[in-house]
């Protein structure tokens, strides 16, 4: 039996990060959005692998990639303004391929996402949980919080 590995992309890893982001994308988002995201995709992915206080942990099968999620450190978000630790971690576009799903590989990701933030120093971590998702974050021990999101 195979083992689910993880560890950090790399800039070699673009191709599979991009892949696998354009499956999330056109998975999550309604036809009207996809060609703005994906048009704004690559740009993305090469300034967050280029940089420190981003990471996308990759899960591996043997020699398939399936799934990813992306940890960034977040500087000023209003929630924490009032805190003595005004930084947070963030975490977005967590994705699990299809077949690969209900197996544990996506709290694996968001396990190691937890990891990497605490390597660097915060205490804490908030995220944007689609609808389905929010049982999945709940038995992880996430709450739900004040935020609503309205398209103006």
């Amino acid at each position: 039996m195979l083992t689910i590995h993880y560890r950090e992309a790399g800039i070699d890893d673009k191709p599979i990060v991009y892949e696998l982001m354009q499956e999330l994308i056109k998975e999550l988002s309604s036809d009207s959005s996809v060609k703005e995201f994906l048009e704004k995709l690559e740009t993305d992915i090469d300034i967050a692998l280029s940089r420190d206080d981003i990471v996308f942990i990759l899960a591996e099968l043997g020699d398939e990639v399936i799934g990813l999620a992306r940890g960034d450190i977040l500087y000023q978000d209003p929630i924490f303004r009032l805190r003595s630790e005004t930084r947070c971690g963030y975490i977005d576009q967590m994705y699990v391929r299809p077949k690969h799903r209900r197996g544990g590989v996506g709290g694996g990701l968001l396990s190691q996402c937890e990891r990497w933030l605490r390597s660097k120093g915060l205490t804490h971590v908030l995220l944007h949980a689609a609808i389905r998702a929010v049982r999945f974050y709940a038995a992880r021990g996430y709450q739900s919080n004040r935020e609503m999101f309205k398209k103006l």
